[in-house]
Order: structure tokens, then C-alpha cells, then sequence
């Protein structure tokens, strides 16, 4: 018996097989092996960044904001300014001006929710002594057992406050990185210490490892930066294929741990603490839909190597009404913006694809094997810990209604499921003031081993699938 199930929302239109959808579509033959395990999930890889600037990051909108998306990593201090950042007196350089937010502030935030944390210690303008003292403060004082420490941010970029002789020199940063290793572990042996890398071919990355192992040092953990496009010369659609930029990256710096470091490599952890499209001039695309359907490819892409972190840049930034807004890229708001929302109301489209994630998977599930044949349609595929099965569809194209003919080796799904979608329409929302600006949430029957489904134009879906009972 056919069976017929007919839903539409932002993001999906299923239809059971046995029925043809009305208007043609482009099609998507897409294969899910459950049996197939790719990894485990680590929580870390449902991060944020928080910044000094943010004068709302200790508030009670925010904590909410931060439960709501059910955020398990932030980082502090933020950004390029982490290298001249002092913690002590919450200053920047030797302005005497203190920032909107303490790092008291954030330890308020980061305890309330529970969060696993990544600090930044001042490279650029501070010391070993300096970094020590904060893991004291931090960890032995106020018992906060925050574990991730990264020595600079970016230094080996000229953008990258840096006062040490020569700058944004690997060689100079490996020796130093060996006093702050010996002078925050002493503070704390318990924690782990990250140093800087790039994926480019800078030569930063082998040299400055090179160096470590001279001095006996071997981090915890290397950290990588992700930016898929250049300021000024955005493009929505290179964007959204972009995502695949994490699969030669944790390939490249494996090889480059393991020629250094040999068998003691494995024993290093792949870290990525930002990731947006741009990493200044920020235009119109982050604050578009596009940059929230690039978020949850890129956390896809992300969750299929060995990294085991993942933290968007960032939670607030600042609208910026000067760089990129042409005509050539969707969006209707005519600024941009780094940050997942701005103030304590204004929620971009970012915002709802991090919150979109926390339905397809968390800490301790296990991503499987998915894939997909047509490069418009992305599709990942999670076991969770209950049992359950849940696939994240991402329809990367403007126009085009994708009709997908799924496949599922190794689970048999109920009928009834659940699908949670974002897209168009809650875009449209947010602009005219009338509708939904949230995530859809809707049940449909018709799963199975072999089923088809319709996803809309630029969206982002989740398909949550329970296990068929036997009766």
C-alpha cells in the first residue's frame, strides 16, 4: 500500500515513495550506513567564541540565548585582541581603559551553562608569568577547572599584535611557547596547552613545530582557523562548496604533527577555535542566510575528520555597514555582522542554524557514513545515544527544489518522524515582521528503509528518526 505524506515548511516538502511530486525537481540519490561508524562526537565541537567587547555577555538574555542553543564551549578573550589583552586589569595595551567585560564576567557566563572553555593568554604583549597567574586564578583560586589554553591567537599573521623580536617569527614563538608551557603547567599540571598552526604554506606550521621538539616541548593541541573567503570578493556559491576545506586541513596538519612528533603525534589533538566566512569587512553574506547555511555544512565537514572542536566567530561582534553589500549576494539585511546575533533580540540567520545542530547531535553520538551525489545537497548522518537516528540536509542552491530518494543500510526507522527546518520563509519573517523567524518543527509519517523527500531552496533540515518497534 502506498503511502502518502505531504509536508511543507521552511526547509522540506516529504513526500513516501510511490508518489511523484507535483513540478519537477532536481534529483539526489543519498546512502546512509549506520553500521558505518565515521566518529564519536565531541561536545567541544558545539562552541562559541565571547569576547572583551561584549557588553551583554554577563546577562541573564544571554545565559538564555546560550541554554537555548545549548552551547557547550565558549573562548575568551576574543580574537586578535587576546595578544594584548590583560586579564589582571581587564585592559587592552597600555590604554587604561577597561573592557565592557571582565574575565569575571565570563566566568559567570561559562559556569552557568556549564561550558567547557578555551582561553587565549597574551602572547603578543604579555608573559609566561602573566598566562600563570591567570591559570591560578582560574583554576586553583576560583576552582572554574577550565582545561583549554591557547598561547596568541594567529601570530603567525602581521594583523597579529606582536612585540617580540622578530614578529610573527615560528622560531620565536616555539621558544617562548616553552616558557609559558613550564609556567602554566607548574600553576596547574592538569591543563592542556595549544599552540598555533595554519594549514596554508607559509612554513609557519613545520618550523614552529620543528622547534618545539628541539626544546622537549610536545603540545596537548594545535589550533586552526578557518575563513573560506577573502573580504571584497565573496560569492555565495563557492562559499557553500567551501566546506570541504576541513577534510585537507586535519589531513595536511596530521602529516605535519606526524614528521615531527612520530608516533607520539596521535597524542596531539586537532583544535579549531574560529570559523566564519570572512575574517574582516564584514558584508552583508554573515548576516545572510547563506552564512548560516555554510555553518551548519561547515560543522558537517568538520565532524567527519579528527578535529575535535568547532567554535563559529563569534557570539556578538558589531554591524558593520561598510564592507561588502553587493546586489550579487542574497540577503536582504544591508550590513554585516561576525556575531550569531547582536544585542539581547536580534537573532541573525546564524543563530538558528547552531541552534538547528543541537537536534541533529551532541557529546557522545556517533556520526556515521552519508552521502550524497548531487554538490548542491549536503547530507550527514548521526546515531545518537538513544537509539535514534537523525540526518542534517543542507540545500545549498538559490532556486532549486532538490527531490532526495534516501537509502538506510543497518536501521529501520518508525514511520512517524520529526523534522526541524530552517530557511526561507523564516528569513522572509525576520524581514517583514510577519510569520515564523524560528526553527520549524513538524511530524510527518512515511520513513522508512526507502523513502524520498523534497528539500526547499536554501535550507537547512533535520530528520530525526526513531527506531522501528517490533509488535
Amino acid at each position: 500500500m502506498n503511502r502518502l505524506c505531504h509536508f511543507v515548511s521552511a526547509g522540506v516538502i516529504l513526500i513516501a515513495e510511490g508518489y511523484r511530486l507535483a513540478a519537477e525537481t532536481n534529483q539526489a540519490r543519498v546512502n546512509v550506513d549506520a553500521g558505518q561508524i565515521v566518529r564519536t562526537v565531541d561536545a567541544r565541537l558545539f562552541g562559541l567564541n565571547t569576547a572583551i567587547w561584549d557588553s551583554y555577555l554577563d546577562s541573564a538574555g544571554t545565559v538564555f540565548a546560550l541554554r537555548e542553543l545549548d552551547a557547550q564551549a565558549l573562548r575568551f578573550p576574543g580574537g586578535s585582541l587576546s595578544d594584548e589583552y590583560h586579564w589582571m586589569s581587564n585592559t587592552i595595551g597600555t590604554n587604561g581603559r577597561r573592557c565592557p567585560t571582565s574575565f569575571s564576567n565570563f566566568v559567570h557566563v561559562a559556569t552557568n551553562i556549564n561550558a567547557q572553555v578555551f582561553i587565549t593568554v597574551n602572547y603578543g604583549s604579555g608573559s609566561p608569568e602573566e598566562a600563570a597567574a591567570w591559570v591560578r586564578q582560574a583554576n586553583i583560586t576560583n576552582r572554574c577547572g577550565f582545561k583549554y589554553w591557547e598561547i596568541g591567537n594567529e601570530n603567525f599573521g602581521f594583523w597579529e599584535h606582536d612585540e617580540n623580536s622578530p614578529p610573527h617569527d615560528p622560531l620565536t614563538y616555539a621558544t617562548r611557547a616553552k616558557e609559558y608551557f613550564s609556567r602554566m603547567k607548574a600553576a596547574d599540571p592538569a591543563i592542556k596547552i595549544g599552540v598555533v598552526v595554519t594549514a596554508d604554506d607559509s612554513g609557519w606550521t613545520p618550523k614552529m613545530l620543528a622547534r618545539l621538539k628541539d626544546l622537549g616541548v610536545t603540545p596537548n593541541f594545535v589550533i586552526d582557523h578557518l575563513y573560506a573567503e577573502n573580504p571584497g570578493s565573496e560569492n555565495d556559491a563557492r562559499l557553500l562548496q567551501s566546506a570541504s576545506q576541513w577534510t585537507a586541513d586535519a589531513a595536511k596538519l596530521r602529516r605535519e604533527l606526524k614528521t615531527c612528533f612520530g608516533g607520539a603525534s596521535t597524542n596531539v589533538e586537532l583544535i579549531c577555535t574560529e570559523n566564519n566566512s570572512v575574517s574582516e569587512q564584514t558584508g552583508k553574506q554573515t548576516t545572510s542566510l547563506v552564512n548560516a547555511l555554510y555553518l551548519a555544512d561547515s560543522w558537517g565537514r568538520i565532524a567527519q575528520t579528527e578535529f575535535n572542536s568547532f567554535l563559529w566567530w563569534d557570539l556578538r561582534n558589531a554591524q558593520d555597514r561598510k564592507s561588502n553589500n553587493s546586489k550579487a549576494l542574497y540577503g536582504w539585511r544591508p550590513y554585516g555582522d561576525h556575531g550569531i546575533m547582536s544585542g539581547n533580540d536580534t537573532r541573525y540567520p546564524t543563530f538558528y542554524a547552531f541552534k538547528l545542530l543541537k537536534y541533529f547531535a551532541r557529546g557522545g553520538d556517533r556520526i556515521v557514513r552519508a552521502t550524497s551525489d548531487n554538490k548542491l545537497l549536503s547530507v550527514y548522518a548521526a546515531r545518537r545515544a538513544d537509539g535514534t537516528m537523525s540526518l542534517l540536509a543542507i540545500n545549498k542552491g538559490p532556486r532549486v527544489t532538490l527531490k532526495a530518494s534516501f537509502s538506510i543500510a543497518g536501521f529501520r526507522p518508525e514511520s512517524a518522524a520529526t523534522i526541524y527546518s530552517y530557511g526561507i520563509p523564516q528569513d522572509e519573517a525576520a524581514r517583514t515582521g510577519t510569520g515564523w523567524e524560528d526553527i520549524a518543527q513538524t511530524c510527518f509519517v512515511g520513513a522508512a528503509a526507502e523513502f524520498a523527500c523534497a528539500f526547499s531552496p536554501y535550507s537547512a533540515t533535520v530528520i530525526a528518526l526513531s527506531p522501528l518497534r517490533a509488535k
